[in-house]
């Protein structure tokens, strides 16, 4: 049994080579690298070949030692011009390593050829000469390994592991020959299977190294098949001896155990490979270890990075380019989280208002980003997408320009998802886009995030400045305070004195001029209290609409909801909130126009709207001013603060505030308070 195995591993070792050597002829180029690698294939074939026939017909050993040692040299030689881009020998031999191991393994060949006319060494010289063969190139192959540069370790890392098992092999065939004297036939047989066992791992050297010029193409599915078959044959074998060593050990019953057995190994490993899982985790592993990737990514992150370096339009818009641009994209959405919503921030080539987009927003765009993972829409609507959340594959089904939703999360980036029309750079989207797609969300995330924390960071630079501006205006009226008491002390000793009376009313006038400057720099704003109650909505909103009714047009309150609403905050604010809210639709709006105050419930929300028919805003202006700070298009009748103090007080009771507007058209502000804040 053992004298057939091996020499089944020698045939099948030398049926290894040539099919190497013949590969190699397909490729038209030329290069030194390429031409070692033809001749070691046709040394390691002359190899196994003379092995076969040693054992075989039990002849000599001394004509396998010579071809071993050939072949070693052989090795050597390609390992030394894996890293070389020259295309002569002696280059290669100028390095001080490679030199003196090929002119041993050369003495030696000298020596066993020396061996064939006179017998001038004994054979334990020639197994101590084969074993300093192994131990250096052990060491040739590490020391090669170790001064490669690190980017290029990718590309040589198969050939020598796959020469550390031969080689170390080799060490330990030899190691026991020379201290016995003896060649142990188990080990000699042996070493067909191990030179078979390094075949693909010089093969997949081959492919890597782009100056061999032997990028021979080896199919994916055909190592995806001869791995299953791989796989299957080890575990029958391996399920066969587990049923002889119950055979072995039982009594009569042994054979119906031995039978049940079998039959159950059959069930699981026809379960293994019906499973998509299983031969889909075996195909992306092939594809990711021994096979080059679909992209090249350090140039992807040059191209990604410049992408970030030189923005157009907002910072969402980049982002959003950025996403496009490696995957052909012609159009996408950009969307970020906003409460209990999205909100979208940027779009290419589509409608914001696409119907698309919303459906998407609202049914998938959420789970996404919780559960990390990309959704396939195609695969979706056809219930093949595995996703770890459900999706209603009847609402998608009417989705036709968006293809991919991607989600931007990181552990402290922000929250929002990029939505894909079909990717053009590939035919089908696979391990590796999906990869590149989260690689590119993460970053995308801690830029957007970035850019947001700026954006506060110059708020609270602005508040800053007023907060200095508001000493400057408190020195001013602590000189008014001053003035007028100095005033109050001297009127009762000279309010007789008519020079005293007229230098009072000049001072009185002095005073009311500074005052009436600070108060129009303050724009009436007072500091207010943060004491919280529970106050009534719509009691409140009456007062206002009566308190903002001394201007034309009159605030008009229309009450749509029947059940009554009460809210814990501080009522002064929450007041003057609405009351500027309700103050800028009547600046807005004609005498001859309306405002209208309305409340509903909609959903888990309590529905505030304010309504006018004045000049209304643009979209853009809405959002790029309507809610920034110290933005005022009032000039210096305004800070433009109020509108910012409104969305903070309400974000804050966990609702959000929505505006739809058109110039010369009005505008209705929607204000969404939940229901579930405490009363």
């Amino acid at each position: 049994m053992d004298t057939l195995l091996g020499n089944i591993g020698y045939l099948s070792a030398a049926t290894g080579f040539l099919f190497i050597f013949l590969l190699l002829l397909t490729t038209k180029e030329k290069s030194m690298p390429k031409r070692l690698l033809q001749l070691t294939c046709l040394l390691g074939a002359a190899w196994a070949i003379t092995s076969f026939i040693q054992y075989r017909y039990q002849l000599s050993i001394l004509p396998v030692l010579l071809t071993e040692s050939l072949l070693t040299l052989g090795w050597c030689l390609l390992v030394s011009s894996s890293l070389t881009n020259t295309g002569q020998v002696k280059d290669i031999l100028r390095e001080k390593a490679p030199r003196w191991l090929c002119l041993f393994i050369a003495a030696t060949i000298v020596l066993e050829l020396a061996r064939f006319i006179w017998p001038v060494f004994g054979q334990r010289t020639f197994l101590f000469l084969h074993l300093c063969q192994a131990i250096i190139g052990l060491w040739f192959v590490e020391l090669r390994f170790r001064r490669t540069h690190k980017d290029e370790r990718w590309a040589i890392k198969p050939i020598c592991l796959g020469l550390g098992v031969y080689f170390a092999y080799h060490f330990a065939l030899y190691a026991d020959a020379f201290l016995t004297n003896i060649l142990a036939s188990g080990f000699w047989l042996g070493r067909g299977w191990i030179a078979l066992m390094s075949l693909p791992f010089i093969l997949l050297t081959a492919r890597r190294i782009k100056h061999w010029q032997s990028r021979v193409y080896v199919s994916r599915d055909i190592i995806y098949h001869s791995t299953l078959l791989l796989v299957a044959a080890g575990y029958l074998l391996v399920m066969a001896l587990a049923g002889f060593y119950i055979k072995s050990m039982g009594e009569s019953w042994s054979d119906t155990v031995q039978i049940l057995f079998f039959a159950l190994s059959a069930l699981v490993l026809a379960s293994l490979f019906l499973s998509d899982t299983f031969r889909k985790n075996i195909m992306v592993f092939i594809t990711k270890h021994f096979f080059a990737n679909k992209y090249e990514y350090r140039e992807e992150w040059m191209r990604f990075a410049t992408a970030l370096e030189h923005p157009e339009g907002t910072q969402y818009d980049t982002a959003l380019r950025a996403m496009l641009h490696p995957f052909g994209c012609h159009s996408g959405v950009l969307a970020t989280r906003n409460g209990p919503n999205m909100k979208v921030r940027a779009c290419h080539n589509i409608d914001s208002q696409h119907r698309d987009i919303q459906l998407l927003l609202s049914s998938a765009a959420l789970p996404a980003i919780e559960h990390q993972w990309i959704v396939d829409i195609d695969a979706a609507r056809q219930d093949k997408e595995p996703a770890p959340f459900r999706l209603d594959a009847t609402a998608l089904s009417t989705v036709a320009e968006l293809f991919y939703i991607v989600p931007l999360s990181s552990s402290s980036g922000t929250l929002g998802v990029c939505l894909l029309s079909r990717p053009t750079s590939t035919e089908k989207v696979n391990w590796e886009d999906r990869d590149l797609m989260k690689a590119i969300s993460r970053q995308l995330s801690v830029y957007l995030t970035v850019f947001e924390t700026n954006q506060k960071l110059a708020e609270s630079q602005q508040f800053d400045t007023f907060n200095r501006m508001s000493a400057f205006l408190v020195h001013d009226l602590k000189n008014v305070l001053a003035q007028l008491q100095l005033l109050s002390k001297n009127a009762t000793k000279h309010r007789d004195n008519p020079d005293f009376i007229s230098d009072a009313f000049d001072t009185v006038d002095s005073a009311a001029h500074r005052l009436t400057k600070v108060l129009n720099q303050l724009n009436n704003k007072r500091v207010e209290s943060q004491s919280e109650e529970e106050i009534d909505i719509e009691d409140l909103i009456r007062q206002v609409c009566d308190t903002r009714a001394v201007r034309a047009p009159e605030p008009q309150f229309i009450e749509q909801t029947s059940l009554p609403f009460t809210l814990k905050t501080d009522r002064e604010r929450f007041s003057n909130i609405l009351s500027h809210l309700v103050q800028n639709a009547q600046e807005s709006t004609s005498e001859n126009g309306f405002v209208h105050v309305s409340t509903t419930r909609k959903d888990h929300y309590y529905l505030i709207t304010i309504s006018d028919n004045g000049s209304g805003m643009s979209s853009d202006f809405i959002e790029h001013r309507l809610f920034k700070p110290f933005d005022t298009t009032k000039g210096n009748a305004g800070m433009g603060i109020g509108a910012y103090d409104a969305k903070n007080l309400i974000e804050q009771l966990g609702g959000y505030i929505d505006v739809e507007s058109e110039p010369d058209k009005g505008t209705t502000l929607y204000i969404h308070l939940p229901v579930s804040v405490p009363a």
